[in-house]
């Protein structure tokens, strides 16, 4: 029986050994911090050394006088690199070792192309930049510290440092070689500017990814006196302009040198920070371990007293014990997907190895991530895959009863450690045959916005405790900054792309002028001045309003600029003044340009000339509203103008009138004579109904043989109104009955005439004109050539 209760208990004095064991391990791993921080300090060593071999190789080709200083620095270098190099193999980094020994060969070969100036500056900054990018990239590979997120997030961070450091040691020589020479050609402008996005990207990263506390320790106080100077001189740069009012080479040296040590002050801060995590996490271990230690000794002095108890403790020691290996087997799948989370640059591909690398753990039975932007769901292959694709289009509605759209609604984690508990997922009805006992769901950011939701479901009971949740965050949040890097990245070639393009834009067949924010034109494309003109040197300098026509009033003004400051961009048409004094039509667009601030610092005008757009509008309007045999007014504009008379008599109180002309025989005429005649006819009836009416009256064609006579005031009253339009639809008859031959052939047609009056609204256009062919319809039944009223 004793036995009995003695083997557990012995047990329980293993596995307590075991878990000493494992904090001692833990110990030993704290020394591998202490290991990256002298590695840390020799790289930065190197790349303070390499730094200074550049700048001076830098004044070497611009002075081509030798400087005993820079042999002096090349052997400094050379040192810091054979001690690099020895960390590299202590450290077991034998895969960056050839790419290190492949740099400094070429290091040697360019010192001695640069001895015989046989190099160009280009080709200066690619040889060091290659070495020191070759040599940061190999802190990426430095063995980082179990459990102590916080301390490798710090060590990580401090990578981001060195780069932006790099950055500006990048930016100080290209400033100085600028100052030295008052401009940069081509190739080293396009390398400033790519220095400028790359130094603007790390520190981001690097500001974002700090820890508070060091912060808040960091007083970094930088030379103000010349700070506004030295943004002048790095905008002069970027927009290649050339300037006097500049700093002087010592004056730049000075700043410059300042700032570096500055830089190397926040450098040392960070590494005291380091060093101040580590010695935290490795008192926390060796508490943590003599505690264990204690508790071990506590077991086996008390192993006699506490058999019946043994049972109890070993079974709480196996429980942690798996808690841990739980916890353990979690960090090492993160430890895998931070390795290639910075690799990818597709989401895509990102999702599928997230899902695939967790599906590698023996816990998880089963996981998805559900893309909310794109409406997919990434997994493995495989039936569970086919069921979840089955049920998005629920995903995507908020309201919906799911755990995907509870997690996307309420923007936070879900955790159901009981699966039988709530039914929010597919799987429920199967949970059994599955083999699924518990389930989780994290959101995905960008940009504290929801993009997406990761779903993971376990064979284990009570799987996601705290411990977990925390590190499938720590996951989320990798992700999250992979996916804003992608982000960032699509911008950047983005916005080098607008740059790259808008060089030639600007000077493209578009009219195009830029001004400052008080209206004078600073920039003017030679497309705009052979729209206008004007030569280049007439408008610099001068208001856009030297253009002005008189064409738009006050009012247009200031709808203008009220929309250029309320959404920052207006279009529309101008009538522009010439230099000669014509007037031309130009579709204009101009746009608000703002700083980080939102203030606007210039306006974009860019124009395009509509005159001959103008005319053919005008010709297509005539087309369409115009009978284009008889030149007479069609059908869709005889509508039009019928309304305007209805709006007129029943505004003057008078009345108005409608004629309609059906011409007889007029079939006959073009069977037997043929069209040719016909048209002509067409032609002579129209002339003839014209010399008739008055100019201010609308004569239409509204069929092939239809004509119709519009009188908006044919009288006062109804009786005088009769009257007036019956007299004038007799000489319409003796007119057109006055065609007695078309072209040497015998008229047979003769018109028959219906009339109505209107002097109210209550009718409608088209009412009207049925009123009136109904009458003509009367006077065809009488015989022809006749006259009736509605």
């Amino acid at each position: 029986m004793i036995l009995i209760f003695t083997l557990p208990a012995l047990g329980i004095l293993y596995f307590s050994s075991v878990l000493v064991y494992e904090k001692v391990e833990l110990v030993k791993e704290v020394d591998n911090t202490y290991d990256n921080l002298t590695y840390l300090n020799a790289v930065k060593k190197l790349i303070l050394q390499v730094q200074k071999e550049r700048s001076l190789s830098v004044k070497y080709h611009l002075s081509k006088i030798e400087l005993p200083e820079l042999l002096e620095q090349r052997n400094d270098t050379s040192k810091s690199c054979d001690e690099l190099k020895g960390l590299i193999s202590n450290l077991s980094l034998e895969n960056r070792f050839n790419q290190y020994k492949n740099e400094l060969k070429k290091l040697e070969d360019f010192r001695s192309k640069l001895d015989n100036f046989d190099t160009d500056l280009v080709e200066v900054f690619q040889t060091y930049t290659s070495l020191n990018k070759i040599v940061l990239s190999s802190l990426s590979t430095l063995k980082p510290v179990k459990l102590a997120i916080e301390l490798n997030s710090d060590f990580a961070n401090i990578l981001n440092f060195l780069k932006f450091e790099e950055s500006l040691q990048i930016e100080k020589d290209l400033i100085e070689i600028y100052l030295t020479k008052k401009s940069l050609d081509p190739k080293l402008y396009e390398l400033f500017l790519e220095n400028y996005f790359i130094q603007d990207s790390n520190r981001t990263l690097f500001y974002t990814n700090i820890n508070l506390e060091v912060m808040q320790k960091l007083n970094i106080k930088f030379n103000e006196e010349y700070t506004s100077k030295i943004f002048n001189i790095k905008n002069n740069i970027k927009e290649n302009i050339q300037s006097n009012n500049i700093l002087k080479i010592q004056e730049w040296e000075k700043i410059s040198n300042e700032n570096l040590e500055n830089f190397n002050n926040i450098f040392n801060a960070l590494i005291s920070s380091i060093e101040q995590s580590a010695k935290k996490y490795e008192d926390q271990i060796v508490e943590d371990r003599n505690k264990s230690l204690i508790f071990l000794f506590v077991c086996f002095s008390t192993l006699i007293s506490l058999l019946f108890v043994l049972r109890n403790i070993i079974f709480n020691e196996q429980k942690s014990f798996m808690i841990v290996q739980k916890h353990k087997d979690i960090y090492e799948l993160l430890n895998q997907a931070n390795k290639f989370l910075l690799k990818f640059f597709d989401k895509k591909r990102l999702y599928s190895n997230i899902c695939e690398l967790l599906s590698e753990n023996e816990n998880i039975r089963f996981c998805f991530i559900y893309d909310y932007v794109d409406d997919e769901i990434t997994a493995q292959e495989g039936e569970l895959k086919q069921r979840v694709i089955t049920q998005i289009g629920n995903y995507h509605d908020k309201n919906q009863n799911n755990i995907v759209s509870k997690t996307m609604k309420w923007e936070t984690s879900i955790i159901i450690n009981n699966f039988e508990q709530k039914n929010i997922s597919i799987f429920y009805d199967d949970a059994k045959k599955l083999n699924i006992n518990s389930m989780a769901s994290f959101p995905i950011k960008k940009f504290n916005t929801i993009v997406g939701t990761l779903v993971l479901y376990s064979n284990e009971l009570n799987f996601f405790d705290q411990e977990v949740e925390i590190l499938f965050d720590k996951l989320v949040n990798d992700i999250t900054h992979c996916l804003e890097k992608m982000e960032y990245e699509e911008i950047r070639i983005k916005q080098e792309d607008e740059l790259r393009l808008s060089s030639y834009a600007f000077e493209s067949s578009e009219p195009m002028i830029i001004t400052n924010n008080t209206g004078d034109i600073i920039k003017v494309n030679q497309a705009f001045c052979t729209a206008m003109g004007y030569a280049k040197e007439e408008i610099l300098g001068k208001n856009p309003r030297i253009f002005k026509s008189g064409h738009q009033d006050k009012r247009f003004g200031d709808e203008l600029w009220n929309s250029l400051k309320v959404q920052g961009f207006w279009s529309g048409e101008v009538y522009n003044k010439k230099a000669n004094n014509e007037i031309i039509p130009l579709r204009a667009t101009i746009t608000a340009i703002k700083d980080k601030e939102g203030r606007i610092t210039h306006f974009l005008g860019q124009y395009i000339d509509i005159g001959e757009q103008k005319d053919k509008e005008k010709v297509l309007e005539y087309q369409a509203t115009h009978d284009n045999l008889t030149g007479l007014p069609n059908r869709l504009l005889l509508l039009d103008r019928i309304e305007h008379a209805i709006t007129k008599v029943v505004r003057h109180k008078i009345v108005g009138g409608l004629i309609f002309i059906d011409l007889d025989n007029f079939k006959e005429v073009n069977d037997t004579l043929g069209h040719d005649i016909g048209d002509a006819l067409l032609i002579m009836v129209a002339k003839k109904i014209k010399e008739v009416v008055r100019d201010e009256d609308t004569i239409a064609r509204i069929g092939g043989d239809e004509f119709i006579v519009l009188i908006d005031n044919i009288g006062n009253n109804k009786d005088v109104a009769k009257t007036n339009i019956s007299n004038l639809a007799i000489k319409i008859k003796n007119a057109l009955n006055s065609i007695t031959t078309i072209e040497g052939h015998i008229n047979v047609s003769t018109p028959s005439i219906g009339i109505t009056l209107f002097n109210d609204s209550s009718v409608s256009v088209k009412d009207i004109i049925k009123q009136a062919d109904t009458a003509m319809y009367v006077a065809k039944k009488q015989g022809k050539n006749a006259i009736e009223f509605f």
